[in-house]
């Protein structure tokens, strides 16, 4: 579900400051010029990606359902590279794996989609569908558990739609 209003403001608020500082401050500049790509909540956890310019892109996910005081994150930053790069049906994965917040898992796939791609869905060894929110240039879907927790090295099959509506699957890899 998308977040709005102070949910929104809180979040991506705590997405920059959680970043502050990191690389020696180096990311200081392209975290104030952000824009935000998305912000949404999928049960207790947070994902909000941050996008700026020459390929920069944060991306922070965390348990809202900790209190206030003890709420930790995951995520990545840095510049992965220009999507202008990036061929119009193509992904590229900036996180791809499983992470743990206080001892529970979450598996997590995010990074840069073509300017084709419209839409991603993940199926689960459950044969649930997940499906990845697409949005500016960036993809991103996460679950409970460590099912992708092998992924960063075989990769996980996705379902890509496209811009004309064909799908294909590709496999998500770095």
């Amino acid at each position: 579900m998308a977040l709005s209003g102070e949910d929104r403001d809180e979040a991506i608020s705590d997405c920059k400051e959680s970043n502050s500082g990191i690389g020696d401050s180096s990311y200081e500049e392209d975290l104030a010029t952000a824009e935000v790509a998305i912000a949404e909540r999928r049960g207790a956890w947070v994902t909000v990606i941050l996008v700026g310019a020459g390929g920069f892109d944060a991306t922070c996910t965390s348990d809202a359902s900790a209190p206030w005081f003890d709420r930790t994150m995951i995520g990545s930053i840095g510049e992965s590279g220009a999507t202008t790069g990036l061929e119009p049906r193509s992904l590229k994965a900036t996180q791809l794996g499983t992470g743990q917040i206080d001892s529970n898992p979450i598996s997590m796939a995010s990074g840069k989609a073509g300017s084709d791609v419209v839409g991603l869905m993940y199926t689960t060894v459950t044969g649930e569908v997940v499906v990845a929110t697409v949005a500016k240039g960036q993809f991103a879907f996460w679950l409970p558990g460590d099912e992708l927790r092998n992924a960063f090295s075989t990769g996980a099959a996705v379902e890509v739609t496209y811009r004309d509506g064909t799908t294909e699957t590709q496999n998500l890899t770095f």
